[in-house]
């Protein structure tokens, strides 16, 4: 149930880097996860996609799309498009935010146009934004953005529509001054208090998820793809290792 992407109709030219897949069974909860990922050295352009379900027998969680796109000097854009059916009752929900954001101008421009582009098909970003701009869902974060649902079934072409709203709003952010952010901040909160709460939300929902699996797959989805050694002691080792 993937949902196509074509990058360089949204401007992002990027290329393909790599493909991770992570499957697991716990208890009697299966989870799949593809992501792929894209590159532009340029201007550091960096985007992840993944799909994920996480399933118990008739109840499942299906992530058919979910996106990450960072750049240098800007916030990145986190996506999550959800289909959900617990117990029978089904849901599509869709979120959308700039985690990190430090300009006014890149809220102002990302709020105004997600304004326009959801007053089209019929929604309210000022409702829809209450939640994430309260800080009840992320907290100890700047953020901007929205979360909506469609309670009944299961619509990708709702997904599909909200993914290019958000898309194109988001380039006009892309195209205002830059502005440093620390997106590393984001990664440390999904990796830390974010997969704690989701470890319990996927118990209290009936899943079998250990919390390290959890961890795991927002280490893969948004961690740090480098790292430096900053210490000479380390050096050191690093140099001796490498010369056995």
């Amino acid at each position: 149930m993937e949902v196509a992407m074509d990058f360089k109709h949204y401007g992002f030219d990027v290329k393909k880097v790599g493909e991770y897949t992570y499957n697991y069974q716990y208890g009697e909860t299966t989870v799949t996860h593809h992501m792929q990922e894209y590159y532009q050295d340029a201007d550091d352009t960096r985007v992840v996609l993944l799909e994920k379900e996480t399933r118990k027998q008739d109840n499942f969680i299906r992530l058919p799309q979910t996106i990450f796109i960072s750049r240098r000097g800007y916030p990145p854009l986190a996506t999550d498009a959800a289909l959900q059916q617990l117990n029978e009752k089904r849901m599509t929900l869709y979120f959308a935010g700039l985690p990190t954001v430090q300009s006014e101008e890149h809220i102002r421009i990302f709020d105004q146009a997600m304004t326009e582009e959801l007053r089209e098909l019929g929604l309210d970003y000022a409702q829809a934004s209450a939640m994430i701009k309260s800080g009840k869902l992320f907290n100890n974060i700047t953020i901007t953005g929205f979360v909506t649902t469609k309670q009944g079934g299961h619509d990708l072409d709702f997904i599909s529509a909200m993914r290019d709203k958000v898309l194109a709003s988001y380039v006009k952010v892309l195209a205002a001054p830059p502005r440093q952010c620390p997106v590393e901040q984001w990664g440390e909160l999904l990796m830390g208090p974010q997969a704690d709460f989701e470890y319990h939300l996927f118990k209290k929902w009936g899943f079998d998820v250990p919390l390290s699996a959890q961890k795991a797959f927002f280490t893969m989805m948004s961690g740090p793809r480098s790292c430096y050694l900053t210490s000479n002691e380390a050096l050191a080792k690093l140099q001796g290792v490498g010369n056995l």
